[in-house]
Order: structure tokens, then sequence, then C-alpha cells
């Protein structure tokens, strides 16, 4: 099964270039890495098989976890929620903000997305109870 967060090595990668394309593609990839785990950690963790396909999946994972009761889970959700801003940003907003936007936003992505990534990787080996 595709790993995602080998992911966030290719953000890092795409991070040390200088560049607006790359600081653009590094925050997606950062974002894909923690969003790709935290589906496969609902899906084959806690077994929410409402979220292997359907609209708005990006949208719906971040509402689980930041309205869920577990608070590893719920600041899974607001990072995811936060990334999501930006990414989204970086990706289809090319005429609203320039590159200095985006380099200055990187650390904080690169950041949030290591912490989510190891809140997932604690998760997975103590998962919530589920009531």
């Amino acid at each position: 099964m595709f790993d995602f967060r080998n992911v966030k090595d290719v953000a890092d990668y795409l991070a040390l270039r200088e560049g607006e394309e790359y600081s653009r593609s590094a925050i997606s990839r950062y974002y894909y890495s923690l969003f790709g785990c935290a589906r496969l950690y609902l899906i084959l963790i806690m077994h929410e098989t409402e979220f292997i396909s359907g609209k708005n999946i990006h949208k719906r994972i971040c509402d689980r976890l930041k309205n869920s009761n577990n608070p590893t889970e719920n600041s899974i959700g607001g990072i995811l929620e936060n990334l999501r801003q930006i990414r989204n940003q970086a990706d289809y907003d090319w005429e609203k903000y320039d590159g200095s936007f985006f380099e200055k936003r990187l650390n904080f992505v690169k950041k949030e997305s290591r912490i989510g990534l190891e809140q997932i990787e604690a998760l997975k080996n103590s998962p919530p109870l589920k009531l």
C-alpha cells in the first residue's frame, strides 16, 4: 500500500529549492502527506469505511477529526483544516498571492504537517476506543 509519509520527503526536497513554484508545490505535498495518512488512519485503524470515497472527502475528513472528542484527533483535524486552506491558496490562487506569501508560510506548514504526522503515528500505536 502506498505510504503517504513518503510524500513528506518530496515536500522536504521541494522546500530546499528557491522559487515560488517550489514553495507552492512543497506546501501542497506537505498537506497531501498529512491528509493521506489521516485518511488511511480512519479507514484502516478506525474502520470508518465512509472515507474510502465520496464527495467532499477533504472537508469530511477534516470535520470528522476536528469534531472528535479525542484531543489528538481534534488537533489533527485543526491542523488539516489550516493546511488545507493554505494548500488551496497555493494551488488555486495564483493571481492573488505572490511568491513571498508562500515562502513565509512554508516553515509553518512543514512544522504543522510534522506534528500531525507524529500524532497520527501515536494514534496508530494506541487508537482511541470507540464507544
